[in-house]
């Protein structure tokens, strides 16, 4: 069997909780704070240039949730048999990037 490269991460998942925030209000994005992840909730589809938008910054899609997530760069377990909004510590945009001139814990 041949040795595979390592892959290694893309450097635009690995955008710190500040420029995710930075970039969804930016953007006037429907986000939260669950945990460390940020989490793009959308009543319908969004258009194809914020999709695009999106996944450029580093959001994935989760079919599985109906929405956009990104790790910050921090990365965990699949959380198949539980939602993270009921595990972790949820909070609006508004009160995570009024937060960031503090330390940010989450």
């Amino acid at each position: 069997m041949k040795n595979l490269p390592k892959q290694t991460q893309s450097s635009k998942s690995n955008h710190s909780i500040i420029e995710v925030l930075e970039f969804c209000k930016a953007r006037n994005l429907p986000a939260r704070v669950v945990g460390k992840w940020v989490w793009v909730k959308f009543d319908s589809k969004p258009n194809a240039e914020i999709r695009q938008a999106l996944k450029d910054f580093g959001f994935r899609w989760s079919r599985r949730r109906g929405q956009w997530s990104h790790s910050c760069g921090y990365s965990s377990r699949p959380a198949h048999s539980y939602r993270p909004w009921d595990k972790y510590r949820t909070i609006s945009l508004d009160e995570a990037y009024q937060s960031v001139g503090m330390e940010v814990t989450l």
